[in-house]
């Protein structure tokens, strides 16, 4: 990519945040409150990975070579779909139930996908995280959590 297409991008995305803040503030019945950063990241990022994959699809084929990568197996794939579903029951879940009961059942949870078996570390490290982020959060940068 070059240096003008990064340009391009970048005043791309701030024109985007600039006009959906105009009409936050005068007055429009969108409401973009905190949310509105998270929401444009998670959009970009899914944007981004999207095109990461269909350019290295593409090389390869115009290449016609042997993946330097393989694709994941049936069971990663699965895996990982249901890691995916996993933290958007935790992103639906984290103003409901709150931010502690919710961190810790994704952290056990996730764990337990990626093969954790050991109770020692399935208990205690996203208890030891899950408080270390809480109190730098409310403590330290007096940002509350739900």
């Amino acid at each position: 990519m070059t240096k003008d297409a990064k340009r391009i991008g970048c005043l791309a995305i701030d024109n985007f945040a600039t006009w959906r803040h105009v009409r936050r503030s005068f007055g429009q019945r969108e409401v973009g409150g905190p949310s509105f950063v998270p929401w444009v990241m998670v959009g970009a990022l899914a944007l981004l990975a999207a095109f990461l994959i269909l350019r290295a699809l593409r090389r390869q084929r115009a290449a016609d070579v042997a993946p330097l990568i393989e694709m994941p197996d049936r069971p990663t794939l699965l895996r990982l779909g249901a890691f995916a579903l996993l933290l958007a029951a935790y992103s639906a879940a984290f103003f409901p139930i709150g931010y502690l009961p919710a961190t810790l059942a994704t952290f056990v949870l996730g764990l337990l996908l990626i093969g954790e078996r050991n109770p020692l570390l399935l208990i205690g490290f996203p208890v030891v995280m899950t408080g270390a982020v809480y109190f730098a959060f409310t403590e330290l940068l007096s940002v509350w959590l739900p």
